[in-house]
């Protein structure tokens, strides 16, 4: 009976010990108005979601498109890359349009940057009757896993993809009323 109460006391000691202060998941979350996430471009959201899908294509990513809440759509453009043999990147960057009034549209954007990188990866085969297990290494094989994902903070590089939207919408012709027909008298 003590064993079982010292084994029990050991068990709660090392469960209090093993924890250590919480790891804050939201890694020095800060709310500002000034991010570099979202800029209003003085244009209609017409012209404007246009352009964010010719800005995306003219950079070599794939687009996806979703429907989003009251009109405004959600672009995912994706762009991969691979700078060494055993590395792979991928960019992706999602892009909502937002309607404000006739002529002004804010565009939100998020890039998040993965790295991935070719690493070996072992398998086992378990086998065994009742409480009696054997576990072999019996292959291994090379597969990519993610080493690195990261949200882009850079204000430079929002900051080119926002002027780029600003070109293509600026160079959008201006769609009027037809011109009127000159009537010819003879």
């Amino acid at each position: 009976m003590r064993a079982l109460t010292v084994s029990v006391a050991f068990a709660l000691l090392l469960a209090g010990c093993g924890g250590g202060p919480p790891v804050k998941l939201y890694k020095n979350e800060n709310f500002q108005s000034s991010a570099a996430f979202s800029r209003t471009i003085p244009m209609s959201s017409d012209v404007v979601c246009r352009s964010v899908k010719r800005a995306l294509l003219s950079q070599g990513y794939t687009i996806e498109q979703t429907p989003g809440n009251q009109g405004s759509p959600l672009l995912s453009g994706t762009k991969n890359w691979q700078p060494e043999d055993d590395i792979a990147v991928t960019l992706r960057l999602q892009v909502t349009c937002v309607h404000e009034n006739e002529n002004s549209s804010t565009v939100f954007a998020t890039a998040v940057e993965e790295a991935y990188k070719l690493q070996t990866v072992m398998g086992s085969v378990s086998a065994g009757v009742s409480v009696a297990t054997v576990t072999m290494p019996s292959t291994s094989g090379r597969a990519l896993m993610v080493v690195r994902r990261e949200t882009i903070q850079d204000a430079k590089f929002y900051d080119g993809f926002y002027a780029l939207v600003q070109k293509y919408a600026q160079a959008e012709p201006v769609i009027g009323p037809p011109p009127l027909a000159e009537t010819a008298t003879k």
